[in-house]
């Protein structure tokens, strides 16, 4: 009898649910009401799912988490050795560590940098309270020699204006991804058909900005300038990049005085973001306010600096690029390009490769963070 009441339960929930989902037409509300019958009468059952236990011990975790390179027990010191791959500094592996530890429950009770341990790059001493309550005494040293893989990130980029067919042979003969700064106006025809002939590049529209520099030779390079409308600024962009349609972001060419002037900025950045490209500000004036700018849009900005012969030579600043890649996780290099300079970095993947650096294209980079 009481398996009868429930069928006819059923029944008249069924109806009841036909019923309201064609007069409110509305599945989800139906099956909200279906829900609560099917819990009124008891039909429904309660699906207990197994809780796993997690058995990888904490230690484990965190070795993983760090991706040391080998462990060792020290009875001098009486700590657990970690060596870590050169690619990171000890700062971010232990704000790295620091952050672990605490998702998990655990406690950082000591943490001090060593500046006095002659068999490591870096090394600092952390004690730790586990999730348990165990006691991990650790010394962390950062190797000398061995890199992590792809720790850190460099582009190339190249600025031109002129391209023979013997540039253009090198530039095919590189064995990484690279940037070209282009210029979308003023140059022949003939400069934009040769751009074809170049594989593994990506453009970037090198747009001259407002500047003491300009005077009215520049007049042929369309530049961005304060007295311009934002109207007048969409439709130079718009032009250059029908031009250069492939072009993955713009980059300023002279532009010291545009960088320090927010209105025209917010002109430039608002058809740059409209058109999925990024900004890079290459002017090196020190009054920029192109990070603050950029916070107004959806939209990746990035100082960097080029070459400056005045500076340094070739030679130093690919060095100075090469180290600041692994200090600081990315480094932008740009130079002219001319086959000088491009002999001058043959051998650059083999030494990036070597530092754990990955040579990447600008849009890379940019997403990279």
């Amino acid at each position: 009898m009481i398996k009868l009441k429930h069928i006819v339960a059923l029944f008249l929930a069924s109806g009841i649910f036909a019923g309201l989902a064609y007069f409110l037409d509305n599945q989800e509300k139906a099956l909200q009401i279906l829900d609560k019958i099917e819990v009124s009468t008891g039909v429904r059952e309660q699906k207990i799912v197994p809780v796993e236990n997690d058995t990888i011990p904490f230690e484990t975790k965190l070795q993983s988490e760090l991706k040391i390179i080998s462990s060792n027990f020290s009875k001098r010191s009486r700590r657990n050795i970690w060596t870590l791959a050169r690619g990171k500094t000890i700062v971010v592996y232990l704000m790295q560590m620091q952050k672990f530890i605490q998702s998990h429950g655990g406690t950082v009770l000591l943490m001090e940098e060593l500046n006095d341990n002659p068999n490591s790059y870096q090394s600092a001493k952390v004690d730790v309270l586990t999730p348990k309550g165990d006691s991990l005494h650790l010394t962390l040293q950062v190797s000398e020699n061995v890199f992590m893989k792809n720790a850190s990130l460099m582009s190339i980029a190249f600025q031109t204006t002129s391209l023979s067919p013997e540039i253009i042979e090198k530039l095919n003969h590189l064995d990484f991804p690279f940037n070209l700064l282009v210029p979308p106006f003023g140059l022949n025809e003939d400069f934009y058909k040769d751009l074809n002939k170049i594989n593994n590049k990506e453009i970037v529209l090198w747009l001259a900005m407002e500047s003491t520099k300009l005077n009215k030779v520049h007049n042929k390079l369309r530049p961005l300038r304060i007295h311009h409308t934002a109207e007048q600024i969409e439709e130079t962009i718009s032009d250059a990049k029908e031009i250069l349609p492939s072009a993955a972001g713009i980059a300023t060419r002279y532009g010291e005085q545009a960088v320090k002037h927010k209105q025209l900025l917010q002109a430039i950045l608002k058809p740059t973001e409209k058109r999925d490209m990024w900004f890079m500000d290459l002017s090196m004036e020190e009054r920029t306010v192109v990070p603050q700018t950029c916070k107004d849009f959806e939209i990746a900005c990035k100082i960097a600096f080029p070459y400056n012969p005045d500076n340094s030579s070739i030679e130093d600043y690919v060095h100075q690029k090469l180290r600041e890649a692994t200090k600081s996780g990315t480094s932008v290099m740009i130079l002219p390009l001319t086959e000088q300079n491009l002999s001058k970095i043959e051998d650059i993947a083999t030494k990036a490769a070597k530092q754990g650096t990955s040579l990447v294209d600008l849009s890379t980079l940019f997403n990279s963070k």
